[in-house]
């Protein structure tokens, strides 16, 4: 099915799950990857790893997943990252996927 904002926005999906969705010919939703429990602030991939997805979170966390090929499931949750004391606002990863930035209102 072709994206539209539309249809997109009408999702059954909460703001501390992350969307997935895939792009061929047109973009297609997969569903939601559970695991944050506060809203879903940023999220960071990179062309050379596009499976792998770190998202960041209200709930002072950053987490690591892996999307997997079409299936039964979208991906799952490798790794949960904690150590920010407030909300983390944004994060990005190195091109080679090896390290992730995060930041944060701490102090």
């Amino acid at each position: 099915s072709r994206f539209n904002r539309r249809s997109f926005a009408n999702r059954p999906c909460a703001a501390s799950f992350l969307r997935v969705i895939t792009m061929a010919e047109s973009l297609q939703y997969r569903g939601c990857l559970q695991g944050h429990r506060n809203w879903v602030t940023s999220i960071a991939t990179t062309y050379e790893q596009s499976n792998l997805v770190v998202s960041a979170s209200r709930d002072k966390t950053l987490m690591i997943w892996e999307l997997t090929p079409e299936g039964e499931t979208i991906g799952y949750a490798r790794r949960s990252l904690c150590g920010h004391g407030e909300a983390v606002a944004s994060t990005v990863l190195s091109s080679d996927g090896q390290f992730a930035l995060s930041g944060s209102w701490d102090k």
